[in-house]
């Protein structure tokens, strides 16, 4: 019976038949490739896949698969202007065991000229296009809202809010550049309440500079700031130090 099974499954016995479940020498009629397995394995992989199960051709099949869909999505995304610079073979995922491992692809996108590398599922099926320009895009449009909100904020604020928003932005920047000057121990920053943390002090308070009619640029000069304990700087508040950096002595008087 498997005999005659087996030449409709294209494989022919080389030795003669001893059980379905005892190795058999056998061959494929259509590559000739020998090799040794079971007759019932054989039948059963026929009525399941409709295929022999010659170990080579189920591997040429394989690869023809795979060259066929990697030919397939390259076109794909040509037609999208993405072309492929790495080495890929069409894969989505490769499959380990017990996880399925995302496969990458480097490729660059034709109109924008950007190279850049993602998982191919992704790229197929998510319409990536270039992250590098979504990430240009987002950036944009979030500075964009946050400039309308600070145009709309700015109609309504008061002088001391607008004041006080200024030199916190100088501060900023200032610090930025001069931090091995200002923070020389490279001291932890942070909010109110973290410990350890210290905060960019104001050694003329803000207020007492807008009282003043101190311009912002000096309030915010690094020669105005130091680093103080959070707590320390939040008992200050708007107090007066000892010490006054020469920059204010034309605004300040003792």
């Amino acid at each position: 019976m498997y005999t005659e099974q087996f030449v409709d499954i294209g494989i022919k016995l080389l030795e003669p038949y001893r059980g379905a479940k005892l190795h058999h020498r056998m061959q494929c009629v259509t590559c000739h490739h020998t090799w040794s397995a079971t007759p019932i394995s054989k039948v059963q992989n026929y009525k399941k896949w409709g295929k022999g199960g010659c170990p080579k051709c189920t591997e040429r099949i394989v690869v023809e698969k795979r060259d066929s869909n990697r030919r397939s999505s390259v076109q794909e995304l040509a037609e999208r202007g993405i072309v492929v610079v790495s080495d890929w073979n069409g894969q989505y995922v490769q499959n380990k065991p017990g996880e399925s491992v995302p496969v990458l692809v480097t490729v660059r996108n034709e109109t924008c000229g950007h190279t850049f590398t993602t998982s191919s599922k992704n790229l197929l099926t998510r319409g990536v296009s270039c992250p590098i320009c979504a990430r240009v895009r987002k950036n944009a449009t979030i500075t964009a809202n946050s400039k309308q909100r600070s145009a709309e904020w700015q109609k309504t604020a008061t002088e001391w809010k607008l004041y006080k928003s200024a030199v916190t932005k100088l501060t900023k920047q200032h610090y930025r550049l001069h931090s091995a000057r200002i923070n020389p121990n490279n001291l932890p920053t942070g909010r109110a309440g973290t410990e350890g943390a210290y905060h960019i002090d104001h050694i003329v308070p803000i207020r007492y500079c807008y009282n003043h009619d101190v311009p912002v640029e000096v309030c915010a000069d690094p020669s105005n700031l130091q680093m103080l304990g959070w707590r320390e700087n939040v008992g200050s508040r708007d107090n007066l130090k000892e010490f006054i950096p020469p920059i204010f002595e034309q605004y300040i008087q003792r």
